[in-house]
């Protein structure tokens, strides 16, 4: 996917020239260690809501598809973080949902560095199937699948 992890100046050349196997434009950006997590926001009956964040441990470098799919990492929900860090996360979360006039599903992805919360992106396509970070969140919130797909359904016809 040309995507590499660099930990030396020797790495630094050829993860470029990996890079630009893929695509003609790329990014480079500093490695954030710390604590992964994610937390959806839906509107929920007519409430923009903020479900349970999970915490991601992955045994990969990346969350990538052997980490998500092929049982390589693990998902903690309600993630194991303090009560002021989830009110910064939850914060951010709703507000990008906000800001950007969202209108059904997001799962914002969060690296916690220092007690600070990062966002690295939000993905406005979650995975939706019952073992999916952002159903898992919502069935610790009391939400079933099928009453989140519902209320999709519902927010969908109103338009």
């Amino acid at each position: 996917f040309g995507i590499s992890k660099v930990k030396t100046k020797e790495e630094f050349l050829p993860a470029i020239e990996n890079a630009y196997k893929e695509d003609d434009e790329i990014i480079i950006e500093s490695f954030l260690d710390g604590t992964e997590v994610s937390v959806g926001v839906i509107n929920y009956k007519g409430t923009i809501t903020v479900l349970p964040i999970t915490e991601i441990v992955s045994e990969n470098d990346f969350f990538d598809y052997e980490a998500k799919y092929l049982g390589k990492s693990k998902e903690i929900t309600p993630a194991r973080i303090s009560d002021e860090l989830k009110v910064k996360i939850e914060t951010v979360a709703k507000r990008a949902y906000e800001v950007l006039k969202m209108k059904g599903f997001s799962r914002s992805e969060f690296i916690i560095v220092n007690n600070e919360p990062h966002m690295l992106e939000m993905n406005t396509i979650p995975g939706l199937t019952t073992e999916s970070i952002l159903p898992q969140q919502a069935r610790e919130a009391g939400i079933s699948l099928p009453e989140l797909f519902e209320n999709a359904i519902e927010l969908a016809l109103k338009k």
